[in-house]
């Protein structure tokens, strides 16, 4: 593929100055004739004019609105695709690209029927790690969209260009004759899961997509739509940090909604029913064990699989009573346990709601659940609501 027939597209919404240190890396990199342009999706931090300013030599698209990752992508796709571009590379405006970054992504769609390719997305704060390599697809789980090497090193599996499921929007390189075919994105999804859709069409289609090691982007934690991330948690409660990849995500209340929201339209569209029916019972099932996570602040065990209701019953009525972890007679200790459990849940449980609730942490539940709902309901999408318009 001829390098000068690809174009790179920054989305920008109301990030000038991250979108400037992007595109500053952009023309620090080896882009080998490959053209920029920044799709700005009708901001009011003046970042197209700053845009102009410092990098005259790109093209600037401004939106009269912001029309999420998918409308935003979709504007300058089709006027790259217009302009006789063989390939489109999505780049988020919260990322600075390692100086060779696109050469590898060139390599890894050569081969026929590859629809597009994705680069290992790294921490900009630690970039020996990842940030997250590709994703995968389980309908049958509560977590239906999984994220893969999120906070690990590149060579615990994700060092070798491989086939994925599911390519991560981040850095995606996508072929034009893939684009014509498969269609661009569907802005019904507006922000997340746009990306998982497009893949999915694709497969459907025949087209293989690929992970691609050596194309290294160095990503900054969740700035394109996070007005707000909860506070930490200062109330001395137990911390994660002596669990590998357990720290807690910055919490993103616009990601969560529509994290929640369009994955009910993934289901809708791509699940079985067997799917779907399993994916209702593992919510019932994993939804109170996510509410007891936030209460104790083991959002971190819950990810990583070592937070069960055993862990909640232990924490609720054992942990914080000397005498339930003694060598008494058993008999003694279960009379206790009948005496205090009733006190746990009439009182600690409260005053851990109370405190979750202080703290902000609370609330990313409850957008996820706003999320679940509006979309079982299929209502429009309450833009004003969640900052976005």
């Amino acid at each position: 593929m001829d390098p000068s027939k690809v174009t790179i597209i920054v989305l920008n919404w109301n990030k000038r100055d991250a979108l400037l240190d992007c595109l500053e890396g952009l023309r620090r990199a080896d882009l080998r004739g490959a053209s920029v342009m920044v799709v700005d999706n009708g901001s009011r931090d003046g970042s197209a004019d700053a845009v102009r300013a410092r990098f005259p030599d790109t093209r600037v698209v401004g939106l009269p609105e912001n029309r999420g990752y998918a409308g935003g992508n979709n504007a300058g796709m089709r006027l790259a695709l217009d302009a006789g571009a063989e390939a489109v590379v999505l780049l988020n405006n919260d990322t600075v690209v390692a100086r060779d970054f696109l050469a590898p992504l060139l390599a890894a769609v050569e081969s026929p029927m590859t629809g597009g390719a994705c680069s290992a997305i790294h921490r900009a704060d630690r970039p020996e790690m990842l940030d997250v390599a590709y994703s995968e697809v389980r309908f049958a789980q509560r977590n239906a969209v999984l994220l893969l090497g999120v906070n690990s090193l590149p060579g615990h599996g994700f060092e070798t260009r491989c086939e994925i499921q599911i390519a991560v929007g981040c850095c995606l390189l996508l072929r034009a004759d893939a684009l014509r075919h498969v269609g661009l994105f569907d802005e019904r999804y507006f922000a997340y899961h746009e990306d998982v859709d497009w893949c999915l069409r694709a497969h459907r289609l025949g087209y293989r997509l690929y992970y691609e090691p050596f194309s290294r982007v160095f990503h900054r934690p969740s700035s394109s739509t996070a007005p707000s991330e909860r506070p930490p948690d200062s109330s001395g409660g137990p911390a994660d940090d002596d669990l590998p990849n357990a720290e807690p995500l910055p919490w993103n209340p616009v990601r969560t909604y529509l994290g929640a929201r369009n994955l009910i339209r993934l289901l809708r569209t791509y699940a079985t029913p067997a799917e779907q029916r399993s994916f209702v019972r593992s919510c019932l099932y994993e939804m109170p064990l996510e509410f007891f996570a936030v209460l104790y602040d083991r959002q971190g065990w819950m990810r990583l699989g070592r937070w069960g209701y055993g862990d909640v019953a232990h924490m609720m009525f054992v942990d914080h009573r000397p005498p339930l972890r003694s060598e008494r007679p058993l008999l003694a200790r279960l009379a206790l346990l009948a005496v205090s459990a009733p006190i746990d849940l009439l009182w600690t449980v409260p005053r851990l709601v109370r405190r979750a609730r202080a703290h902000g942490r609370l609330t990313e539940l409850r957008y996820q659940l706003s999320g679940f709902w509006d979309g079982v309901r299929g209502r429009p999408l309450p833009l004003e609501w969640l900052g976005l318009r």
